[in-house]
């Protein structure tokens, strides 16, 4: 086998999306520590966790060569490949093509791993871990080989979702199962995994840091972390029309919670929901959009699709991107 060069996924040609590096502290972070501390600890501890972060890269590359160092990211009931891992596809004409993946020892050691390709010149993309953090990533790949530019993505303004820890990724097998991911790949968008396990409460702080984003589309998915109806109720609609101010334009979409079940808690949640979807609606906003959570099992008992009564298995990820990208692709002609 070829020897290999290993390059830093900082610099040109690989481009980093969903994440950024955080050039004072090193590694990369989802959003900055000054405004996650003005939000919550939980915020701010979760807040360089790279759910959503994605290298992208072209090579004609025999191998591909995953070197990294991580911190932290260990959950009881989630796989360490899911939390401290990165797994890797490949675009063929055809569609996307799982390749494999790779994950760290337990004390974050740097860690070599190779993954095999076919030789011929692809776009590459390697998915960051969702609940560890990256400090050090380094792709390797034959001496001699190309190394270019990925592909644009067909819808270059990143969508934004913000969440739970549903939203956050937990319990996908690997990280490019969560559903944000299933989307971007099938629909060819860039996106913001902005989803904090068990933390996602609409505060003031925070909302004002998702109103500032540059983004394509806003997807409110943070039912599931709040208290209760009442503080729905006190939040929701508060928030949509912070974000509203600064974007009158994009597609806005609610979901109400996807751990639906059939109990009075659930109903007058999903109601708070769609009242404040109503709300949008009968005041002239028709680029507003509720999602109904309990869809996503066809009617099926929800828990039947998740690791722990709660956070979705890959098969009821894969559900969930089914239902919500096909109402994204549709208002958003993705």
């Amino acid at each position: 086998m070829a020897e290999t060069v290993f390059y830093n996924v900082t610099e040109a040609p690989f481009e980093i999306y969903g994440v950024y590096e955080d050039k004072e502290k090193g590694g990369f972070r989802r959003m900055p520590a000054e405004v996650a501390q003005k939000v919550h600890p939980e915020i701010l501890r979760m807040s360089d966790f790279t759910a959503g972060g994605r290298v992208r890269f072209r090579t004609n590359s025999k191998k591909v060569v995953i070197k990294a160092k991580t911190v932290g990211g260990f959950m009881y009931h989630a796989t360490p490949l899911m939390a401290r891992g990165f797994d890797l596809y490949v675009d063929f004409p055809y569609g996307h093509q799982y390749i494999g993946a790779t994950w760290l020892d337990p004390m974050g050691e740097n860690v070599e791993h190779t993954l095999i390709l076919n030789g011929e010149e692809n776009d590459v993309t390697v998915s960051f871990p969702l609940f560890g953090t990256v400090k050090e990533l380094y792709i390797g790949l034959d001496e001699g080989a190309t190394v270019s530019t990925h592909t644009p993505y067909a819808h270059k303004m990143p969508i934004v979702f913000y969440g739970s820890s549903i939203t956050h990724g937990a319990c996908a097998s690997r990280p490019g199962k969560c559903y944000e991911a299933i989307m971007s790949r099938k629909y060819d968008f860039d996106f913001i995994n902005l989803g904090f396990s068990g933390a996602a409460k609409a505060e003031d702080a925070m909302v004002e840091y998702l109103s500032s984003l540059n983004m394509s589309a806003f997807v409110c998915d943070y039912d599931h972390n709040a208290p209760d109806a009442e503080y729905l109720r006190s939040t929701h609609h508060k928030m949509y029309k912070k974000i509203r101010e600064k974007h009158p334009d994009m597609p806005y979409f609610m979901i109400s919670k996807p751990d639906f079940r059939y109990q009075k808690e659930f109903f007058d949640r999903r109601a708070v929901i769609m009242q404040s979807y109503l709300d949008a609606w009968n005041a002239g906003d028709t680029n507003v959009y509720f999602i109904d959570g309990s869809a996503f099992s066809n009617g099926l008992d929800t828990c039947e699709f998740t690791v722990d009564s709660c956070h979705p298995t890959d098969e009821g990820f894969a559900r969930m991107a089914a239902y919500i990208g096909d109402v994204l692709a549709k208002v958003m002609k993705l």
